[in-house]
């Protein structure tokens, strides 16, 4: 039999898949390698049959039902665990090849995305049999796809699938150790989306941090202990979260501690990089002596605070080590997302990048958060601080208004807050907040919650220190919002 090539000389066993590293935490990447590839989720429509051969506790995994079937009948496989997952039986775009191979030491087929771990086993790991191409399903997640673990187990020397919590804990609670997400595939059963979620948008904390904490704290706490309630998904702060820097470099760390919080919680977060976060702003405000362009450009102690291995959702950079500017991506409300931070006054060679990021993931919602962009009455800042590169608006015509995906635009710097809608050159509404407020008496947050059914977007601006809503036109519904899907 040409699918599992089941003959006499030959146990079955389990089929297993290894790819990739768990994206729980993306790794630091400098540039753009390549352009997203849209997936084609109809196409994982194969149920992928979960069969164990009762004597060796070996794992079949197959979408030919005969096969499955045959297993059973000739060669003990009588443990029908139903449908793991769905899978595609020919490639297409966005699949990857799961490889299978076997290995009659130990009595173990198994399964991997990856050509040269399926390459070193049959080398020299004993797995001396290459049978082809079990399946075909993705390398990376989709919001239509669900992960696939692996599990060991070093006594059985057989590996075996989980995609649910209870097969997961129960794999866990018997011995077999997690080897991380080594696939994704379709769920047997759509699980319903929730439509709904909340990100947050953090405005310059600059006064908060001045002389104490509490602020800044009380703030982060109130985010970890409202997640559910909020169904928070993600966290942006719009640049000037110091206000100086001193030679003890005490406000990073008061602000670095408050977001502590954030990464115990596992909650993702992007910060934008103000004039105050970097080496042009001195004790008081006044600016530092030196070239205040090359000044502006010293984040140092920012990314000291702050490296890139604290981002949780971080995807590129565009200097390596630095997150100055960085693109996070995550998934919510059944649909993709990526956040975009942008220098203050951004170089030609970022926005240029910036581009790069925008055009390489055409079926995410973008949005972006830089530090100066609107003007204290909503209007795009035609200026670049005297001290800068390009102005906000070089930075809107020549990358942000260029792609439908771009979606939000949030920004500090100026005034309190601000809303303006324009059109991006496919004719897509690009909806731009601003959000600054430097208030050193509470601590203002604004709250995006999105509905994805509904296609609208809701927004408060809200002060969980003094359990307060902004009275001053930051509340208010967006209907007709054209979500990328």
């Amino acid at each position: 039999m040409r699918h599992l090539r089941i003959i006499a000389s030959l146990t079955l066993a389990a089929a297993l898949s290894a790819c990739g590293g768990a994206p729980a935490e993306m790794p630091e990447t400098s540039g753009l390698a390549s352009a997203e590839s849209a997936l084609d989720c109809a196409a994982l429509s194969a149920p992928v049959y979960h069969r164990i051969k009762a004597s060796t506790g070996d794992s079949l995994y197959t979408h030919n039902a005969n096969e499955a079937a045959n297993a059973a009948t000739t060669y003990g496989y009588t443990d029908d665990r139903g449908v793991a997952f769905k899978a595609a039986t020919i490639t297409g775009t966005g699949l990857s090849p799961v490889y299978r191979i076997y290995s009659p030491s130990r009595g173990e087929h198994f399964w991997t995305l990856d050509a040269t771990e399926k390459q070193d086993l049959v080398s020299t790991g004993g797995y001396t049999t290459d049978e082809g191409v079990g399946f075909y399903a993705s390398k990376t997640a989709d919001p239509c796809l669900v992960p696939v673990y692996r599990y060991s187990n070093t006594t059985l020397r057989k590996h075996r699938f989980a995609i649910t919590a209870a097969e997961r804990s129960s794999l866990s609670a018997a011995g077999w150790v997690d080897e991380g997400i080594k696939l994704y595939a379709a769920p047997t059963t759509p699980a319903p989306v929730d439509t709904k979620f909340t990100f947050v948008v953090i405005p310059d904390t600059q006064n908060e941090v001045v002389s104490n904490s509490t602020l800044i704290d009380h703030r982060m706490q109130w985010l970890v202990d409202n997640r559910s309630a909020l169904d928070l998904r993600f966290v942006t702060q719009t640049g000037d979260m110091m206000n100086w820097d001193t030679p003890d470099h005490i406000q990073y760390v008061r602000a670095s501690n408050a977001l502590k919080k954030l990464d115990d919680a596992r909650i993702p977060y992007a910060l934008a990089i103000g004039n105050h976060d970097s080496a042009a702003t001195c004790p008081g405000g006044s600016a530092c002596p030196g070239n205040v362009n090359a000044n502006l450009r010293n984040t140092t102690t920012f990314n000291t605070y702050f490296p890139v291995s604290r981002f949780q959702a971080l995807a590129g950079v565009y200097e390596t080590g630095k997150c100055d500017n960085a693109y996070h991506t995550f998934t919510a409300g059944g649909l993709n997302w990526l956040v975009l931070n942008l220098e203050l006054w951004a170089r030609t060679g970022a926005v240029d990048w910036a581009k790069t990021v925008i055009a390489a993931h055409p079926r995410h919602n973008v949005i972006v958060i830089t530090h100066s962009h609107q003007t204290s009455s909503g209007g795009i800042e035609q200026g670049n601080g005297g001290y800068g590169n390009n102005s906000p608006q070089y930075v809107f015509n020549n990358a942000l208004k260029l792609y439908p995906n771009v979606k939000f635009i949030f920004s500090g710097h100026v005034g309190s807050a601000a809303y303006s809608e324009v059109t991006g050159d496919q004719g897509n509404k690009i909806y731009q907040l601003l959000t600054t407020y430097h208030d050193a008496s509470t601590n203002p947050t604004r709250l995006i919650e999105v509905d994805t059914a509904a296609n609208t977007f809701s927004t408060r601006v809200y002060s969980p220190y003094t359990n307060a809503e902004k009275a001053d036109g930051s509340k208010f519904t967006i209907s007709n919002v054209s979500w990328v899907r």
